[in-house]
């Protein structure tokens, strides 16, 4: 497997963009007061059905379609696990993640194979003379 062939760029992309996705969702329903029950149940939810149009849209051109779906969940997860950790650090009273968001990140990581498995079943076949 040539590391090459990876595209990191729609990588970062399709794992920043769903993430700006759930965000966008989520922060009218805080200033809404939405309960946490239901902000938890969109943001666990949406870390599956955000990835499946993201990651079958940005890999569909690709080789290994299912591969850059799942690395986009990594990179989206990664970024939420990134920003949780510096704000722990700044802030020692931050509240711990709930369990229930690394159901999410499993979601992400599913929901970016399942997106990038019908992009692999979309693209079109070669044609292969006899």
């Amino acid at each position: 497997m040539a590391a090459s062939s990876l595209r990191w760029g729609r990588i970062a992309l399709g794992g920043f963009l769903a993430e700006v996705i759930l965000i966008v969702v989520v922060i009218p329903m805080r200033v809404l007061g939405s309960s946490e029950t239901a902000i938890t149940v969109l943001a666990v939810a949406g870390s599956f059905l955000v990835f499946l149009p993201v990651a079958r849209w940005l890999a569909r051109p690709l080789a290994r379609p299912v591969l850059h779906g799942v690395l986009m969940g990594a990179f989206a997860a990664g970024i939420y696990l990134v920003l949780q950790g510096l704000q722990q650090r700044f802030d020692p009273n931050a509240p711990q993640i709930p369990w229930i968001y690394y159901v999410g990140h499993a979601l992400k990581l599913a929901g970016g194979a399942v997106g990038g498995w019908l992009a692999q079943s979309r693209a079109p076949s070669p044609v292969r003379s006899i």
